[in-house]
């Protein structure tokens, strides 16, 4: 929990200083912070814990877009021992070069750490072209493609195979943003890294509930598919995580 706890304070400090980074020309920093904890007693014993924030900064040229996202969980076994079941830390930064109101050339770096897919850590760097193919008050829909080179290390040695390994890409993604009423927006942000060891799916959906200008609630589901998982603690991982989180959420 320690280290979770370390991601979130960083994050919180973080969020109020983009907050004030601002520059008529280049536009304001805008986003979100999100927390969220669930313990349990009794029967079973168990902590989660999750913070994710995003931030993006829209000016005329280029658009910024960060995102940070830590999870842990914490249970206790038949054997009375707290044992660690999931821990997952995911960090992106997006640049995009706009070309005009609609096209821009995007450029994106990626890293995650989770301790259950059977790697210590995976990255991945994009370049490509992108199009904003809607673009209202109550609709943003951007789709983008281009090609990049994905690194990975295994918790375990595969057989016959090395540690590390290192493919190029083609990375896909569409980024979705829909103002469903006044108060209440629906999000999805999908990508898919495809390449010749594995191909790499995530997706983010959320709806957000507005409860004031600067506090809301949040639902989100986080699905991660790879064709190609490590083995962890000698077992092949799944193909498959999902993971779904309620949380308080502050907007500035």
């Amino acid at each position: 929990m320690r280290k979770t706890l370390l991601a979130a304070a960083i994050m919180a400090a973080a969020l109020p200083l983009s907050a004030q980074a601002q520059d008529a020309e280049y536009g304001a920093w805008s986003g979100s912070g999100e927390l969220s904890y669930l313990m349990k007693r009794g029967n079973t014993r168990s902590e989660t814990f999750s913070a994710k924030g995003n931030a993006e900064r829209d000016g005329e040229d280029w658009r910024h877009i960060a995102k940070l996202e830590a999870s842990n969980i914490a249970q206790r076994s038949d054997a009375g021992v707290d044992e660690r079941t999931a821990e997952r830390y995911f960090g992106s930064y997006k640049l995009d070069a706009k070309i005009d109101d609609a096209n821009y050339i995007f450029n994106i770096l990626s890293a995650e750490k989770d301790r259950y897919t059977g790697f210590n850590y995976e990255a991945s760097y994009a370049l490509g072209y992108g199009r904003r193919v809607i673009e209202s008050d109550i609709q943003v829909l951007d789709i983008e493609a281009g090609p990049g080179y994905r690194f990975r290390e295994y918790e375990q040695t595969p057989p016959g195979g090395d540690k590390t390994e290192g493919d190029a890409i083609l990375r896909l993604a569409v980024r979705y943003s829909w103002a469903m009423t006044p108060t209440a927006t629906f999000t999805e942000d999908l990508s898919s890294e495809i390449g010749e060891d594995a191909t790499v799916t995530r997706a983010t959906t959320a709806v957000t509930t507005k409860i004031s200008d600067a506090w809301g609630l949040r639902v989100s589901h986080v699905l991660r598919h790879t064709t190609d998982p490590g083995f962890t603690k000698g077992v092949k991982a799944k193909k498959t995580d999902q993971e779904i989180t309620v949380g308080v959420v502050y907007n500035f």
